[in-house]
């Protein structure tokens, strides 16, 4: 079925009756307004929406491209309206954001859209338990205060491991949190990748001038931005403390990295007179001296042993131990 669900909503009366298929071409009723929810993954999708009268031909593209961003177009009094919602399909990744697309008159609205989206079933919900937004400028603010609404709990969880992240990194030093620091900025880079433009369209909406979109619909529009502004800086400050505690990782690893340097360093500089005494007295020339005597060997022990006393002593006044 390429029509999910379809409806003619008397706000007024707070009823509804469903429109099949065959008969979506047919005038919307005085006093009402149609909703129209198309499945893209049906084949017959396309002709259907096609064959609809009144809709911009450059509308219709724009609903049917495979892939999207979130923006506004406005042609004469008809909208638009691309938006971008988090997956909350259970094993679904939330970053992996649901496409909703829309064209909005003052009486109708056809969406359209590959996969489910929960903000919109919470409108389904609404429309079914006899209270319909009661426009269609009224339909277009529900659904994206449902959008941010839905995005609330995904916004704080990634500011939440962010904290809880920087925490630890701060307090255990033995592990490795440099996989659990990506996940999360990766998560923020795709949501940014959709809710930035959001962003924008949301703007616009604020500004466009419909015959169906009042000024108080607008202004409701102005506090969805808003919010949403805001979950761009949760997650801005949730990609700054991922920086940071990536920072702190690199400087605790240069400092082992150093001391590790630093004590390599001391044990050659002990070996190194000790490597050239026994290379100097090991070359198997004729006439080295005390070479007959039997207490040679071990004067060289004692000469060996007061070098490196010697040298402990000068590391330790020059603080070098």
């Amino acid at each position: 079925m390429a029509l999910l669900h379809g409806f003619n909503i008397f706000p007024a009366a707070k009823k509804l009756e469903h429109v099949p298929e065959n008969q979506i071409d047919q005038p919307v009723p005085e006093q009402t307004y149609q909703w129209l929810q198309f499945d893209l993954n049906s084949p017959n999708t396309p002709q259907i929406l096609r064959s609809l009268k009144g809709i911009d031909e450059l509308f219709i593209d724009a609903l049917l491209k495979e892939e999207t961003r979130p923006r506004i177009s406005v042609s004469g009094d008809d909208l638009l309206v691309i938006l971008r919602g988090v997956n909350l399909a259970e094993g679904a990744d939330p970053e992996d954001m649901v496409a909703i697309r829309m064209v909005i008159t003052k009486n109708r609205i056809i969406s359209c859209q590959r996969r489910s989206m929960i903000s919109v079933n919470d409108v389904i919900q609404q429309v079914e338990a006899g209270n319909p937004p009661k426009s269609t400028g009224h339909f277009l603010v529900f659904l994206c205060e449902r959008l941010i609404f839905r995005m609330s709990d995904v916004m704080e969880d990634i500011e939440d491991r962010s904290a809880e992240i920087e925490e630890l990194v701060l307090d255990d030093e033995e592990h490795d949190y440099h996989n659990e620091i990506h996940n999360v900025r990766r998560q923020i880079i795709q949501l940014k990748r959709f809710l930035v433009p959001q962003r924008e369209a949301l703007l616009r909406l604020q500004l466009e001038k419909t015959s169906w979109l009042t000024v108080k619909q607008q202004h409701r529009f102005r506090e969805i931005t808003d919010q949403l502004i805001r979950f761009l800086e949760m997650l801005d400050a949730a990609r700054e403390m991922g920086t940071v505690s990536q920072e702190t990782l690199y400087n605790r690893q240069n400092e082992q990295m150093n001391k590790r340097m630093y004590v390599l360093s001391i044990v050659a500089a002990f070996f190194l007179p000790l490597g050239f005494f026994t290379g100097l007295l090991g070359v198997n020339l004729a006439g080295i001296p005390k070479a007959e005597s039997p207490v040679a060997f071990l004067g060289f022990i004692v000469i060996l042993l007061v070098v490196v006393g010697f040298q402990f002593w000068l590391f330790k006044r020059n603080k070098w131990l």
